[in-house]
Order: C-alpha cells, then structure tokens, then sequence
C-alpha cells in the first residue's frame, strides 16, 4: 500500500490571507494545517501548533487581522506517491514534522498525516502495548492556576495542549490551543471604545500578569474532561479512541487510576516505525 492511496485533499488558503482567516478556517473545518497558495501555486504550509507558539510568544500590537501568514507559513515537504506508510513514519519522525504533502508544486495529489498513520494502524494493528510506547513525561497546570501561568508553561515546553488537574491531583480537563484560538475569536467581535479589537487585547493578555491571563483561571477556558486510556491497553485500542474523539492523544493510567504518561499520534508513529 502506498500514502497516495490513503491521502486527503489538502484544504488551502490564500498566501495574501491573515491569522484571523487561518484560525477561523482551522476552527470550522476541525483540521489542524492549510496548504498557503499563491497565484494557483503551493507555497508553504500552516499549522495550529506554527500559530499557536508564534502568537502567544511575540510582542508586536498588531493584531491578528494585519499579521500576514507569510510571516509564520513553513516550507512544503514533498514526496512521492509510492512512499508506503511505514516509510512515511520514518520521515516524519526524522523530519520532525506532522504531514507530508504527496505529488511536487505542479500537481498535489494530497496530504499525509499522522491521522492517516493512525488510521493504518488500526486497521493493520500490530500486537503492542500502550506502555511500551507511551510517552511517561507529560505537562499539566491546576485547575486554579492563572491563564498566563499556563500559556508560558506551554511556550517553556513548546507543547500545543496540557493536562489541567484539581487540588485533588486528578485530572480533570485540557487546555490547548485551540482553545485559546477560539477565545480570540469569539472576544473578536466586539470593540471597545477605542475601536481596538477586544481579540488584540487578549491575545497580548494571555501572558499579562495584570490583564487577560492573570484574572481568568485554567478551569474557566479548558475543554472539560479528558479521555484516558489503560497502559497495559493493546495500541489499536487507542489508535480507536483518538479517531473516534478527534483528538491527537489520550490520557495513559496505570493500575492505581494515576497519570502515567500520554499517547499521542507521535508515540503512535513510532509504534509503525519499530
């Protein structure tokens, strides 16, 4: 089996388009990357991680109407049709990236992602264990915990999403950026008096000790409950429920219900790899 057979058409933006556009499209179409275009042509590609570390690392006031995605976009990793799955993994793991684009500029046949990989899996499983795969060290926040507290651990750790727990040391809800993306653009709408886009002032406030990100707590912004798995649990077993929740990783448990670690589509295409 080659990717070709199993890719998807990659959905595309315009190069001239801003931020704002690339996170409203990400949020209603539930993908996480746009293929940039220019002129008919593929110039680069965009992910909600790119935005995420970039938006909630930089200074600049300008808001996400003006800042251009040019200014974030990476360049497109092309490879060949016949590339077979595990192939695919290889690369990604090397390459340290979470797509491959199929075909060259002239013809896009279609994009390869580690959804995809997860996919294969569960369909060709592999008698393997969730904890020989599972990654043991994970980030998490407390539920009480200001926003800015939580951003700037994400940005230390260069991680899209984090565990929240509650004063009881359970989890209880996650964090991730698009979450924080969907807070920007629901607050977007409205203007103050001033004209300034409520969005531009929380975006600068998600790492404002005196704003946004020191007065709203991990509980009120994080997407509630989490979604676990057991570690002596078969891969395919998890490779079912990131599919079946849209998510890029699960919860891993160990026999005393305490957080052992994550899975995550990454740990997953290893699994292929080995």
């Amino acid at each position: 089996m080659s990717i070709n057979e199993i890719s998807n058409k990659p959905i595309t933006i315009l190069k001239n388009s801003t931020i704002s556009d690339v996170i409203k499209k990400l949020l209603e179409s539930k993908l996480s990357r746009l293929i940039v275009v220019d002129s008919g042509k593929p110039v680069g590609i965009i992910t909600e991680k790119d935005i995420g570390l970039f938006l909630f690392s930089e200074t600049t006031k300008q808001g996400l109407d003006n800042i251009p995605i040019s200014k974030i976009m990476k360049p497109i990793l092309f490879v060949e049709d016949q590339l077979t799955p595990k192939e695919s993994a290889n690369m990604m793991i090397e390459k340290g990236v979470s797509s491959l684009t199929v075909g060259s500029e002239e013809n896009i046949k279609g994009i390869f992602t580690k959804t995809d990989l997860v996919k294969y899996y569960l369909e060709n499983p592999l008698p393997k264990k969730v904890v020989d795969y599972m990654t043991h060290d994970y980030v998490f926040t407390h539920s009480a915990a200001p926003l800015f507290k939580v951003v700037r651990k994400m940005l230390e750790n260069k991680v899209s999403r984090i565990i929240v727990k509650n004063q009881n040391e359970e989890p209880v809800g996650i964090i991730s950026f698009r979450d924080l993306f969907r807070i920007s653009i629901e607050l977007g709408s409205e203007e103050d008096d001033s004209g300034f886009a409520v969005s531009d002032q929380i975006r600068q406030g998600f790492l404002s000790e005196d704003g946004f990100g020191d007065i709203s707590l991990a509980r009120e912004v994080m997407s509630k409950g989490i979604i676990s798995i057991r570690f002596n649990e078969e891969i395919s077993s998890a490779c079912k429920l990131i599919l079946e929740n849209n998510v890029s990783g699960l919860v891993v448990l160990d026999g005393n219900d305490s957080i052992a670690g994550i899975i995550s589509k990454t740990d997953i295409t290893r699994a292929i790899t080995n």
